[in-house]
């Protein structure tokens, strides 16, 4: 690595802790405001539970935040190095701007790999902590207007709430039973339910005959039946809290029976179309940066950088909601907004190399012939 590598990726990677610290602090702080009563209530009252909200809640913030820390950190730097007349130091010294875009590719490692840490390890790890405290207050896939997850089983079909369902604590569940032509047999609601490997063990039962008989009410009922816990867990989350692994193993089977797969796809391709999207922002700025004047200049660069950025992200979020409809295919959604970006970013770096009418200014001392 060059020491001029060296010096750009040190200069970035300062103003990106930095950035980082105070955009994650600040929106830290209005989450506490927030959801801080709530957690209180929840641990009894203890003031010491929120010590142990922030390092759960921390991923899911820092992963939201990420690309406008990412774009603000190259920002602050382009225009720092703009303002001392460095970036036009090296120009004069042949250094183009592909060539300074090239040379961060250390921060690219080091921005790319903390994302997929964080949406592949540690929101999947912490989601359910959230959602112990009370504080995870995510829309479920399949039947996100009622919160339940519906699946069959055998002659029997299932309703339990997706919350207990992505817990793998089951509560709360009606039980259709119904006969080999599909006409009620029975009723069946419980409070809770202990899964076994040759059945679940119900409890609090009220059982409802579809019969004109009386309504009965059971400490505990065994319910024969093999319903895999963590695939209904899966499919209680939204896809962007599910590893890799998990989006690929509900995709290969096609939703366990549960609910369609269009959101798993299109999240799936979005995690690996993200990464483009996030190197084109770290390199962004650079790009842009390419005007000579000695004022307005920072501002010409935030306004720009901010405003493509945030149309960017607009787009991005619009295409990824198509897809997870199904009205649009996975591979488009998740994949035309970013390589739309990265190639508007190769193309304007690239395109102001080839701008004329600039006069080199020789050297003092130098005689012109």
């Amino acid at each position: 690595m060059s020491r001029l590598t060296c010096y750009l990726v040190r200069l970035y990677l300062v103003r990106l802790a930095v950035v980082l610290l105070a955009v994650t602090g600040f929106a830290l702080l209005f989450d506490l405001l927030d959801m801080g009563p709530r957690v209180v209530r929840r641990a009894g009252g203890s003031a010491w539970a929120l010590l142990a909200y922030v390092p759960i809640r921390m991923p899911t913030l820092v992963t939201e935040l990420l690309p406008m820390v990412v774009l603000v950190a190259g920002l602050l730097t382009a225009s720092d190095l703009l303002r001392s007349r460095e970036l036009v130091a090296m120009w004069g010294a042949g250094v183009s701007r592909l060539g300074l875009v090239a040379r961060l590719w250390p921060v690219a490692l080091v921005v790319l790999g903390g994302k997929i840490l964080l949406d592949d390890l540690a929101v999947p790890k912490t989601v359910p902590a959230l959602r112990a405290l009370g504080v995870a207050d995510f829309k479920t896939v399949g039947l996100p207007s009622s919160g339940q997850i519906w699946l069959r089983t055998g002659s029997d079909v299932l309703r339990l709430p997706a919350a207990a369902a992505a817990r793998g604590e089951p509560r709360d569940l009606l039980i259709l039973r119904l006969d080999p032509e599909g006409r009620l047999l029975e009723r069946l609601e419980a409070a809770r339910a202990e899964p076994a490997a040759d059945g679940w063990l119900l409890h609090e039962v009220i059982r409802r005959p579809a019969a004109a008989r009386p309504t009965e009410q059971l400490d505990e009922l065994f319910w024969p039946v093999r319903i895999d816990l963590e695939q209904v867990a899966l499919m209680a989350k939204l896809p962007r809290e599910l590893s890799l692994a998990q989006l690929w193993r509900v995709i290969e089977a096609d939703g366990f029976g549960v609910g369609g797969t269009e959101a798993h796809r299109t999240w799936l391709q979005a995690r690996l179309a993200g990464l483009v999207a996030l190197w084109a922002t770290i390199v962004l700025p650079f790009a842009l940066a390419h005007r000579l004047a000695r004022v307005g200049e920072t501002f010409a660069l935030f306004s720009k950088g901010l405003a493509v950025g945030f149309v960017n992200l607009i787009a991005n979020g619009l295409l990824l909601a198509l897809g997870e409809l199904g009205l649009l295919s996975p591979v488009l959604a998740a994949w035309t907004a970013p390589i739309g970006f990265a190639i508007f970013v190769l193309l304007l770096a690239g395109a102001l190399e080839k701008r004329r009418g600039r006069p080199v200014v020789p050297p003092l001392g130098t005689v012109r012939a």
